[in-house]
């Protein structure tokens, strides 16, 4: 079975506060995301993203972020190299932002389930709209 999650996932999953069963897989964007969330330092706050992260004591969260920094090799993120015709194809049918719609051409090409921690009513629609299975 193969998972692809979004960034909140991803940061749940490299905290150690989350597990998944078979091959997880990122967006680039996703991935881009939670990056410029933790490691960004001019910040003064804390978000969804960053704030479980920056919660975190001091060794866990350096252990967070090391795996950030060097995504673990049980992590798959796909390029746009691989994505660009898929994207091209489903951004006929699917009016996406290009979050979104990188995550559904990621799913469609790996044949992902996909996890989404937040609701995305127009995502969502276009997984099960291109036969893709959602998992909460």
């Amino acid at each position: 079975m193969i998972t692809l999650v979004d960034d909140r996932a991803l940061s749940e999953l490299l905290q150690g506060k989350r597990t998944f069963e078979g091959t997880v897989y990122c967006t680039g964007l996703w991935y881009v995301r939670l990056c410029q969330a933790v490691l960004t330092t001019n910040r003064s706050d804390t978000g969804s993203l960053s704030g479980p992260i920056a919660a975190l004591p001091p060794r866990a969260r350096q252990a967070a972020i090391r795996a950030l920094v060097h995504l673990p090799d049980d992590v798959g993120v796909l390029s746009l190299r691989e994505l660009g015709p898929t994207i091209a194809e489903l951004r006929d049918r699917h009016q996406l932002n290009l979050l979104s719609i990188e995550a559904l051409a990621a799913a469609k090409t790996l044949g992902a389930n996909v996890l989404l921690t937040t609701p995305s009513p127009r995502l969502e629609e276009a997984i099960q709209t291109e036969g893709l299975t959602l998992v909460r």
